[in-house]
């Protein structure tokens, strides 16, 4: 690759891996109109800096498309992401589903982009904002996933970050980023949208968080989306009657 380039996923949700191949760890998922960076390439792979988090990653190059740099300009100003489980979209390549936590690249019925025409088929995007608290629970019973972004698959921090982003606040894509972000709080303080933060009973290092629905009740993705009680010892999972996971910290971003 001679010069960096600026794409967005073209796909409903595409994985960004951690090497360049279909059997690498998936790291983080991309949805349609993300915007990336293109910085280097391996055959048909290309490595991409995600524009909303700086996560980096590998694609397939086939799964994206190129921009140009006044489209990626006006891409990198939007703000809002969709609130709707799944709308259709018609596409240059086809009809294809777009989902909840997709930026919106338009609110009209039909755009365009790179002269390539699009059209939202039956309804455009809701353009209410949501609360983060029923934002939240609309992702329950959605599989765990590692690297996962959508309710076909959500790991603790994709959870956290999507629904952050839902209501127009950027997290990093990882729990133990996502811990030096906002204003701690100390326990006992806590109120209804703050993340708790959970580490290793073995190293210390920050491996889960969830949304906090009240004082002690937590929605996070542990198996599932799924509610949980919690208190100063962790996550005490009331089905099988078991802490999951060591309390760490409380953070608050709103």
């Amino acid at each position: 690759m001679s010069q960096a380039y600026k794409a967005i996923c073209k796909l409903t949700v595409i994985p960004v891996r951690s090497n360049p191949n279909d059997t690498a760890e998936m790291v983080t998922q991309l949805l349609f109109g993300d915007l990336v960076t293109c910085i280097s390439s391996i055959k048909n792979w290309v490595e991409i800096i995600i524009n909303h988090d700086q996560y980096k990653g590998w694609v397939d190059e086939k799964q994206l498309l190129k921009i140009n740099t006044q489209e990626a300009e006006a891409i990198a100003k939007v703000k809002t992401y969709q609130l709707n489980n799944t709308l259709s979209l018609k596409t240059p390549w086809g009809e294809q589903l777009i989902l909840s936590g997709s930026p919106v690249l338009s609110k009209e019925k039909q755009f365009s982009i790179n002269d390539l025409s699009f059209e939202w088929k039956n309804n455009t995007p809701k353009q209410d904002t949501k609360d983060l608290l029923e934002c939240a629970k609309s992702y329950l019973n959605a599989p765990y996933l590692w690297g996962g972004k959508t309710r076909f698959g959500i790991d603790c921090s994709g959870l956290t970050q999507t629904v952050y982003q839902q209501i127009g606040i950027q997290l990093k894509r990882d729990a133990s980023q996502q811990v030096k972000q906002g204003e701690d709080i100390e326990l006992g303080k806590q109120k209804a949208g703050d993340l708790a933060f959970f580490e290793s009973t073995t190293t210390g290092k920050i491996t889960h968080v969830g949304i906090l629905l009240n004082e002690n009740e937590i929605i996070h993705a542990h198996g599932r989306v799924r509610i949980d009680q919690l208190d100063s010892k962790g996550i005490y999972n009331r089905e099988s009657e078991y802490y999951s996971h060591q309390y760490h910290s409380i953070r608050r971003y709103i």
